[in-house]
């Protein structure tokens, strides 16, 4: 960690909330799918299954990338959060807005959709805002803040997007939806969190997971090829074409996939082996996602939500649960070193969030999706895997719980 900007660090709770946020929504999406039954699992587009979606993407995802983001920008990325005091209040009506989404959405209320919009859009753009004018003004590696901005800018282009679908659905703008959605998913998806996750990837492995450092000209080379494919895939998207939208998002996913799997094979230092695991096994799940795009499927499987199943609920999932899990010890570390008085010693991080509670959390997560999978393949047993979600997801925040407990004892016997 001898890299990282730690003096710089966000106060712990700026990050936090959106972790704790994104776990709480987890859990969520585990009760929403066992109380829906059949309808939350049926086809991409009933209302059931289009809040299910954005609980996962929007509830999950959308809040740890925002809590990922505001700890790494002046932590790895040396570009201090500027507008930080604004985060609280961002982060508030991000998850107001997502609340209402659910309510309306479930409900059909096309009236509240505007409202609906107006919170969501005016959240992510802020933060998307702040977080960019952070970046330009920031000192760290070109390649990094690049990175970091192209995701950002994907992440304020899915926001309008998703305005003008909900502006759409009150009937109060008229764009074809068919269109929009696919575009809006795949900006999402590949354009905003894969390359989040692959940029933030460059920086984590080698430091956490011992791997070699990837070479920042093939970082390049993929974010080029995200960019172009998403732009290309849009504009023929539109002439009704769907080809170069499934080939981008299938050879992002598997070129990702591939170098991280690579990189953790013949890793010579290897540590964290949790975190691996929840890497991999994120890795995998996304890569297996992308070649069902186009394989052949057995008849009675609705290609949409099992690729969405894998890619949504499990995939990214798996890697964001393994880093939240490694971030809220460094939170927890970085309190401590704040609060405790000079000349005392700390726990150190593995301490705080020991291996052991991050096995119980990976071994929850296996188990969920396998029950996620069989329930999306066979059309039954839907409240088993909701509660098999639900359970994994209260699991992290036990896990979070328990590490949040040992600072606690460690701040008492330190007074």
């Amino acid at each position: 960690m001898s890299g990282l900007a730690i003096s710089d660090a966000p106060p712990p709770g700026i990050p936090l909330r959106f972790l704790v946020a994104a776990v709480l929504w987890g859990a969520f999406a585990g009760v929403w799918i066992a109380g829906q039954g059949s309808e939350g699992l049926a086809t991409r587009w009933t209302p059931a299954t289009v809040v299910l979606v954005h609980i996962l993407m929007l509830g999950v995802m959308g809040n740890a990338m925002l809590g990922a983001l505001a700890q790494f920008l002046p932590v790895a990325a040396a570009s201090r959060l500027r507008g930080a005091g604004l985060v609280p209040l961002l982060h508030a009506v991000f998850n107001a807005g997502v609340v209402a989404f659910v309510v309306a959405m479930s409900r059909q209320c096309t009236a509240a959709m505007p409202w609906v919009a107006a919170l969501l859009g005016v959240s992510l753009s802020a933060f998307a805002g702040i977080a960019g004018w952070s970046l330009w003004c920031g000192g760290g590696p070109r390649w990094l803040r690049g990175g970091i901005g192209m995701s950002l800018a994907a992440l304020a282009s899915t926001a309008a997007l998703g305005v003008i679908a909900l502006m759409t659905l009150a009937g109060r703008w008229s764009v074809e939806l068919g269109w929009l959605v696919d575009v809006h998913a795949a900006t999402g998806m590949v354009g905003s969190a894969l390359t989040l996750v692959a940029v933030i990837g460059v920086v984590t492995l080698p430091m956490l997971q011992g791997t070699r450092t990837p070479p920042v000209a093939l970082l390049r080379s993929w974010l080029a090829l995200v960019a172009a494919g998403l732009l290309a895939g849009a504009w023929m998207r539109h002439a009704g074409q769907h080809g170069v939208l499934v080939l981008t998002a299938t050879v992002a996913t598997w070129g990702l996939a591939a170098a991280s799997l690579f990189l953790q094979w013949t890793a010579r230092h290897r540590r964290n082996p949790t975190l691996s695991a929840f890497w991999a096994l994120g890795m995998i799940a996304m890569a297996a996602a992308a070649a069902l795009l186009t394989c052949p499927l057995p008849d009675g499987i609705d290609r949409a939500m099992l690729v969405g199943t894998l890619a949504l609920a499990i995939g990214l999932p798996f890697v964001v649960v393994g880093m939240m899990l490694e971030i809220v010890g460094f939170l927890a570390w970085i309190h401590l070193r704040r609060v405790v008085p000079r000349g005392r010693q700390i726990p150190g991080v593995g301490r705080l969030l020991t291996e052991a509670d991050k096995r119980w959390v990976l071994a929850a997560h296996v188990l969920a999706a396998a029950c996620l999978l069989t329930t999306v393949m066979s059309q039954r047993g839907h409240v088993v895997a909701g509660v098999a979600l639900a359970l994994a997801w209260l699991t992290t925040l036990a896990a979070l719980v328990r590490c949040l407990g040992r600072v606690r004892d460690v701040q008492a016997s330190t007074a």
